[in-house]
């Protein structure tokens, strides 16, 4: 169990970017890093199924199961699994340019057209096995069954979300290639886990909105209330959500089980000040912060940096 940190924001900023900002704020925008990751799987699986080869690559130590088959002649397909193999080996960060780069990469794959069905039974018996071994970090869900089918679940692959959750801040600050893939760990070997990543670069484990709730102030400002785990997001992520959409945030969080309180603002990606707060309850039950004098210099406890995005 968690002790969730409860954090008010008050944004101001130009009515048209508050409008988009409120799309990320209910997980109306469209997450397109998860996408790159789902295409990436796929990839992953083809490669390791040999139903793609490299061209040049002729080891890949972080899993060398996945040069099992051999390099391959150098047809469209094979060079862009080629392509896609060095970004997993770079670790490359999920941004905008990566996630481009994916998108035309699996395409020109053309793995997307290859059913289930249609794979040889050799490829099939080792991706099925593979799916079988990641498949709470890569399905988002943990079994005790071995009822798990794994032609359902090369077809979900490239059934892609057009919803993100809400507040989710692997679209502010971009994730990273083979942290995802490698999920809770034991497939890439020196990668980073997800959630060690997410520690690092958000400052929490589950880096989106939990019981999120916001109000329209106004043209040009919004209030919003959400909970995160034992932290508040990193001071890296409201930094970016700040710049991203050319806002002042003023962020108050409070864990109330350890005494983390605090309150900082930020002007346009910049840090303006910081101080201490205390909670009062507001009307609606949800807590309030609300700023106190600072006698002498506050740096709360555990603090941490951090970072997060996606598509396919």
């Amino acid at each position: 169990m968690s002790d969730w940190c409860h954090n008010r924001l008050e944004i101001t900023g130009k009515s048209a970017l508050i409008s988009i900002m409120e799309e990320w704020i209910s997980g109306e925008a469209v997450p397109l890093y998860r996408h790159a990751v789902m295409r990436s799987i796929k990839l992953f699986l083809a490669g390791y199924g040999g139903l793609l080869r490299p061209v040049k690559t002729e080891s890949f130590p972080p899993f060398p199961g996945l040069m099992q088959s051999g390099t391959g002649q150098g047809t469209p397909a094979n060079l862009a699994f080629e392509q896609w193999l060095g970004l997993l080996r770079n670790d490359v960060p999920l941004d905008g340019e990566h996630l481009r780069k994916i998108e035309r990469l699996y395409h020109q794959s053309g793995i997307d057209a290859i059913r289930w069905d249609s794979i040889p039974d050799v490829s099939r018996r080792h991706i099925a096995r593979l799916i079988e071994e990641r498949y709470a970090d890569w399905f988002g869900i943990a079994t005790l069954s071995r009822e798990i089918d794994p032609g359902q679940c090369w077809e979900r692959l490239s059934q892609l979300p057009d919803r993100a959750q809400p507040c989710d801040m692997l679209q502010i600050i971009p994730s990273r290639l083979a942290a995802e893939l490698n999920g809770s760990g034991g497939l890439l070997s020196g990668a980073s886990t997800s959630c060690s990543l997410y520690c690092r670069q958000y400052g929490m484990e589950w880096p989106a909105g939990h019981n999120v709730s916001w109000e329209r102030d106004g043209v040009s400002s919004i209030k919003l209330a959400f909970d995160s785990a034992w932290f508040p997001p990193a001071a890296e992520v409201i930094a970016a959500l700040s710049s991203t959409f050319d806002c002042e945030i003023r962020h108050w969080y409070s864990e109330p089980v350890h005494d983390l309180d605090g309150y900082d603002c930020y002007d346009r990606g910049e840090h303006v000040c910081s101080a201490e707060a205390i909670i009062d309850e507001l009307d609606d039950c949800r807590p309030g912060l609300h700023l106190v004098p600072v006698v002498e210099p506050y740096e709360p406890e555990g603090a941490t940096s951090v970072h997060q995005a996606a598509q396919v």
